[in-house]
């Protein structure tokens, strides 16, 4: 028996498409962490003052300055956050929008977030922790969704190439 050519090509085509649908099935199911934007108050400014962020995404204020500031919205879906020296707060933006803030203790500084997407839900407001313990932050990219996606590539190109080279292909008979 010879090794027929047509036979290996047709096995690494089927386990190519086979690899290219596993890995699109994958990544459309893979994970995406919502970001964390930070802001800090110091100098009696906010920085960045202005931030664009994603609808999912939160925006935490830290206070730097040695007195207490607000980030305070001017509507419904933006409250009021009050932060002493060191104290962090934040918002998480579910509705896509432009979102202007002040400080209500010194007006002269403004801030806005804009809110890229769609959504339907209102922000919800994390109040300022009672202590100013760090906690760890989830990473902002989709690292698991990635490895998940190459190992799902690999291992379904690996089972079709080998169901589809392991087929017997007769010569067609004169």
């Amino acid at each position: 028996r010879s090794f027929d050519h047509r036979s290996a090509r047709r096995a690494v085509l089927g386990a190519t498409l086979a690899a290219s649908l596993a890995a699109s099935l994958v990544l459309a199911a893979a994970p995406v962490f919502a970001a964390d934007t930070a802001v800090t108050i110091s100098g009696f400014a906010f920085d960045p003052s202005t931030v664009t962020v994603q609808v999912g995404d939160s925006v935490t204020w830290t206070n730097e300055d040695a007195v207490a500031h607000t980030a305070t919205g001017d509507n419904q879906y933006f409250g009021r956050i009050t932060l002493v020296e060191g104290q962090s707060g934040g918002v998480t933006f579910d509705v896509a929008g432009t979102y202007a803030y002040i400080c209500e203790f010194h007006p002269a500084m403004t801030g806005t977030v804009v809110v890229a997407g769609v959504s339907t839900d209102p922000p919800s407001i994390t109040p300022a922790p009672t202590d100013t313990v760090p906690t760890a932050d989830l990473p902002a990219d989709t690292t698991f969704g990635t490895l998940a996606a190459i190992l799902a590539t690999l291992g379904g190109g690996m089972l079709i190439g080998t169901a589809l080279a392991g087929r017997r292909v007769r010569a067609p008979r004169d």
